[in-house]
């Protein structure tokens, strides 16, 4: 019985030393893993200081500040305003919900360009049978090589053919929406009124999130912009800054197209306003079903 309790003694000290000694691992792994991510979040920072370009971007803003297009943004009583939607085989949304909530606008003044992402569905005929002529649709010839990573494909598709669209644009200010989403109808006028007096450059609103039930809608709303509550379909800005184009390879930072462009635009000191009224209706497209091609 003495052995066995000196055999269970001895156990138990080994047994604490192990446990020390693995305490004493981890919060050595903790620090270093620490260190690692510190490090990594410092070379994300140094290459997206490279990889955003914001010194031209400065000497683009200092260009288009002394422009006539700049000035003509906030003289013209009615000024154009062009809407940019990339699309892809969301015929049925994009007919039956986005562009209706674009015709609704209390302010009519606008051009919608539709830009298909190599479609290869029924796109171009049901926005014919749509009928309204301040409505085209250009359909790029093959469809963007994405990321196949389906987070890293999420966070930039639609890109493209919004920097298309901002190619094509005639309108003074830019607007963009998503093909399954829409504007309340007081989308273009508030965030119009709200640029010109206060000389903004780019204004936005609130974005109301709308999920299937029984969950719960959620409202974004945050001044100045963050990423996860900031979004350009609830945006415009003037397209005298239409060399800020969406970039296709943000995932490479780990962010979104739309928030590294909105990011680019603070950083560089374009003039940002807000208005505290939800000017969009987003419906998430993983909580929803998609509408697919002959849908």
């Amino acid at each position: 019985m003495d052995d066995l309790r000196a055999a269970l003694a001895h156990l138990n000290e080994e047994l604490g030393q192990l446990k020390e000694a693995t305490a004493t691992s981890l919060e050595g792994l903790r620090a270093e893993t620490s260190q690692v991510g510190g490090r990594i979040s410092q070379l994300r920072g140094i290459a997206a200081g490279t990889f955003d370009g914001i010194g031209q971007l400065r000497r683009d803003l200092v260009a288009a500040r002394a422009s006539a297009e700049y000035e003509q943004a906030f003289e013209d009583p009615e000024p154009l305003v062009t809407i940019r939607i990339p699309t892809y085989v969301r015929s049925k949304l994009l007919v039956e919900r986005a562009l209706p909530s674009i015709v609704r606008q209390t302010y009519q003044n606008f051009e919608v360009i539709v830009v298909g992402d190599g479609c290869t569905n029924d796109t171009a005929e049901r926005i014919a049978e749509f009928g309204d002529p301040r409505v085209r649709f250009v359909n790029l010839p093959y469809r963007y090589p994405y990321p196949e990573d389906p987070e890293h494909r999420w966070f930039v598709a639609g890109a493209p053919g919004v920097n298309v669209g901002t190619e094509l644009a005639n309108g003074t200010w830019l607007a963009m929406l998503n093909d399954d989403d829409e504007f309340e109808p007081h989308h273009l006028q508030l965030l119009l009124d709200t640029a010109r007096s206060t000389r903004s450059e780019m204004v936005y609103g609130n974005i109301l999130v709308r999920r299937p039930p029984p969950q719960s809608d959620q409202v974004l709303a945050r001044y100045p912009p963050v990423m996860g509550w900031f979004g350009f379909q609830a945006a415009i800005f003037m397209s005298a800054l239409r060399r800020f184009e969406f970039s296709t390879r943000s995932w490479l930072l780990d962010e979104p197209s739309d928030w590294n462009l909105c990011r680019r635009m603070i950083e560089t000191g374009v003039r940002i306003g807000y208005v505290d009224r939800v000017v969009t209706t987003y419906y998430p497209s993983k909580l929803w079903e998609l509408d697919r091609p002959g849908g």
